[in-house]
């Protein structure tokens, strides 16, 4: 029991200093003994250890204060590489990213409606694939996948489009390859990506992931929130239109059937009275000023706003996050969003949220996928 309770110290202690070289940068032995309250030699032997690992480097000299000048150290970033993973599109994505989030190497696969074994065979080729192109040891393998996921157990307990129900994705991916695997929701994850890698200072966030789906993913203390059957986060199917369309979960007016890509591009139709335009059509349509397409997304913005206002609500949250394929939706889709926000919550919540886009595009996912192992496999996020 005593030998146990040393370990669990010394990890404790290790990651608490490998976090602050991770934020700090360049930081000395005695700034680290002094942030944490460790001593000196505790600090130094922990250090030592992680050098020893290739975790940690020396970068010079620092400036005196008397004394002899202290050694900097700093995060060894290409020390490790992280394997990552993209589930939630109809490419499969895949990338070698480094311990700052700096991608070297991607792969996409075309899914082409393969489900269920199919589906699988295609995650073992891309894994294949990328671990043909590393250059570094792998510090873990991280999953954003569709659907409810147990990310504690890496179970995808049920992934509708690609025909995986109770599927143990985790225990199946380390028995092939021998690494550490960690699953997540695609929203969650991409919740983990915006905390940790978009420019805003805040331990509350949700990040709502909109293209051919809705999902959200809910940060709170910086930690994920999942809910207690893992589906925290699915307003995707939540009525915001009373009577509206027949949404493919059975309801009608679910927030997917008028603020997804596919309920813009059928709305479109409907206003034009031509075939349903293409998503990039319909960007390039509205940034030339086409007042169908401008009225469209503004309209689409405001069903969402309405599920955020409900979010604020009830989380109060000051950080909303849009993401995915709607990111690129632009001035009207969020001008939309505010009108509705402003007109559904106390003047004062309104007020303190900020609402904006992601900075990470497309890769949002594959960043939450790297968050992920980051944080089970080192503690520095």
């Amino acid at each position: 029991m005593q030998k146990a309770t040393h370990q669990l110290t010394k990890q404790h202690n290790s990651r608490l200093i490998l976090r602050m070289i991770y934020e700090q940068q360049d930081i000395s032995r005695a700034d680290i003994a002094r942030e944490t309250n460790l001593t000196r030699t505790t600090v130094s032997s922990i250090v030592a250890d992680l050098m020893n690992e290739g975790l940690v480097l020396e970068t010079g000299l620092g400036p005196s204060i008397g004394g002899k000048p202290p050694r900097l150290l700093r995060l060894a970033e290409d020390a490790r590489q992280l394997l990552c993973l993209d589930l939630s599109a109809s490419y499969f994505r895949g990338a070698l990213i480094n311990l700052r989030g700096e991608m070297s190497q991607r792969v996409d696969v075309a899914v082409d409606g393969r489900t269920a074994a199919a589906a699988l065979a295609l995650v073992h080729d891309l894994i294949s694939q990328l671990l043909a192109q590393t250059t570094t040891p792998i510090l873990g393998i991280g999953i954003g996948t569709p659907g409810l996921v147990d990310g504690a157990c890496g179970i995808v307990l049920d992934a509708v489009n690609l025909g995986w129900h109770d599927l143990p994705l985790r225990s199946l991916l380390e028995e092939q390859y021998g690494l550490p695997v960690y699953v997540g929701n695609d929203s969650h994850v991409a919740a983990l990506a915006s905390y940790s890698f978009d420019p805003h200072d805040t331990d509350n966030l949700v990040l709502i992931k909109a293209g051919r789906g809705i999902g959200a993913g809910i940060v709170l203390n910086g930690q994920l929130f999942v809910g207690d059957g893992f589906g925290a986060g699915e307003i995707g199917h939540v009525t915001v239109v009373e009577n509206g369309e027949l949404c493919s979960c059975g309801n009608r007016g679910c927030l997917e059937t008028v603020a997804s890509i596919r309920g813009i591009l059928q709305q479109m139709a409907t206003q034009t009275g031509q075939p349903a335009p293409t998503w990039e059509e319909v960007l390039t349509a509205a940034q030339q000023g086409d007042s169908v397409a401008q009225a469209v997304l503004h309209q689409a913005g405001a069903h969402m706003g309405t599920a955020v206002a409900h979010l604020i609500g009830i989380l109060n949250t000051r950080q909303i996050v849009i993401a995915g394929q709607m990111s690129r939706a632009g001035a009207p889709f969020m001008a939309g969003l505010h009108t509705a926000v402003n007109q559904r919550v106390l003047p004062a919540m309104a007020a303190g949220t900020q609402i904006s886009y992601t900075t990470l595009g497309d890769d949002v996912v594959l960043m939450g996928a790297s968050a992920l192992v980051l944080k089970q496999q080192l503690g520095v996020i």
